[in-house]
């Protein structure tokens, strides 16, 4: 197996513990039976009754807390303390990387930026980790790769042009976030039209690229500022607590806790509500403050805000980890468009994160809660994998994508 690890992304562990209570970590029967005799002191005080089933699956039970049972009150995993790393179920071993079968054959490797560690961008060049990164492939199991119908015609060398396109879009300094967004979106949706057989003509490709993308320029900047409407406003902020949904508040299926969540829901379909509901995670802050489409409620962010924003596009471009089995098993201009609508979801979060700050201004730390939040579910989320989902997000591409920005107004 070819493995291709992202080549800027860094990572080495704060042990900050926050994975140990965010996450429900599966768990296999035979993990649950080597874990479960583990020749533990009395002095260890550790749980015997350790794991717990859901929906037919197994995972590490938690605490009241919200805490894995094995976290001890240093904020370090017990197991790995008593142990060593090795000893750990393998959903532990293998955070924050996430593995995708590509091209037939051939894996690729990222590291998640909902870790404190990935979004900050602390330590190790993860592809100086390679080793420790094909040990953990060799436990893993991958599919055969793309499918036809996830390439739409397009051959391999179509499907890595158009991916370092986009990126020297994503690394173009000179364009501010949102105008960004705005090229890459229209990019995407132009390359679509032109379809497989047109983009495949490498050496046709390579003399009219240049020109194709100063007329979308040129295209964006006359763009009639045209925004959304109360209806369409709504259903964005729908889209958005789909993305908001927290991992470790799922196993509550209660009708009580229902009807709760069904009821925050609606609320912030209409313009209220907390995010908060949604996990620990999410800023304490009535959503009617946040000032979401409010454009001249904020002050223009710095450039260096973004830069987190900016790696997370990059790496899921590097590693093609935005379609086929990344993304849903969506197609490739559907998972790049859905890639690019993270933007608008990172924006609505970043200036939540800056309200529940008293700020009028996107720094950093808040486009980095954006990331995390967002990235957290991207791909993972079980809910957008359905049709509501999938028309949620189709409803924002193309034609409707500059009238949300629009409606946002500048970042």
């Amino acid at each position: 197996m070819k493995i291709h690890i992202a080549q800027d992304q860094r990572y080495s562990c704060l042990l900050c513990g926050r994975c140990c209570r965010r996450f429900h970590v599966l768990l296999q029967e035979p993990e649950i039976e080597r874990l479960a005799a583990l020749p533990w002191n009395e002095a260890d005080h550790a749980p015997r009754d350790f794991h717990f089933k859901l929906n037919g699956y197994r995972f590490f039970r938690r605490r009241d807390d919200g805490a894995c049972v094995f976290l001890d009150e240093a904020g370090v995993c017990s197991m790995h303390r008593r142990f060593g790393f090795a000893i750990k179920a393998l959903t532990c071993r293998g955070y924050p990387f996430n593995f995708a079968s590509t091209f037939p054959g051939e894996i690729s490797v990222l590291a998640r930026m909902d870790c404190p560690a990935v979004l900050q961008n602390h330590g190790q060049l993860i592809r100086e980790q390679r080793p420790d990164i094909e040990k953990l492939a060799r436990e893993l199991r991958f599919g055969k790769g793309f499918t036809a119908k996830q390439l739409q015609g397009l051959e391999r060398h179509s499907v890595e042009m158009l991916r370092d396109q986009c990126q020297a879009i994503v690394r173009e300094d000179t364009l501010s976030s949102d105008n960004m967004a705005l090229l890459l979106m229209a990019f995407a949706d132009r390359m679509e039209k032109l379809g497989a057989t047109f983009i495949n003509d490498a050496q046709t490709m390579s003399k009219v690229m240049p020109s194709i993308i100063e007329n979308l320029k040129q295209e964006l900047a006359e763009l009639p500022q045209i925004g959304l409407g109360a209806y369409e406003r709504a259903y964005f902020r729908q889209w958005f607590t789909i993305y908001c949904r927290r991992d470790e508040e799922s196993p509550d299926r209660g009708l009580r806790q229902r009807l709760r969540r069904s009821l925050m829901i609606a609320r912030i379909i209409g313009g209220g509500g907390n995010l908060r509901t949604f996990g620990r995670e999410h800023p304490d802050l009535p959503l009617r403050h946040a000032g979401i489409f409010a454009p001249d409620h904020w002050q223009r962010s710095p450039a260096t805000a973004w830069e987190s924003y900016r790696r997370f596009l990059s790496a899921r471009l590097d590693c093609l980890q935005f379609f086929g089995v990344s993304y849903y098993g969506a197609a490739f201009f559907t998972g790049l468009k859905a890639l690019i609508l993270s933007y608008p979801l990172v924006l609505c979060a970043a200036r939540i994160h800056a309200a529940s700050q008293k700020r009028r201004q996107i720094q950093a730390d808040d486009v980095m809660y954006g990331v995390g939040a967002i990235d957290h579910a991207h791909g993972r989320s079980p809910l957008l994998q359905y049709r509501l989902g999938r028309h949620l997000e189709h409803f924002f591409s193309a034609e409707r994508f500059p009238q949300l920005l629009c409606s946002l107004g500048k970042s």
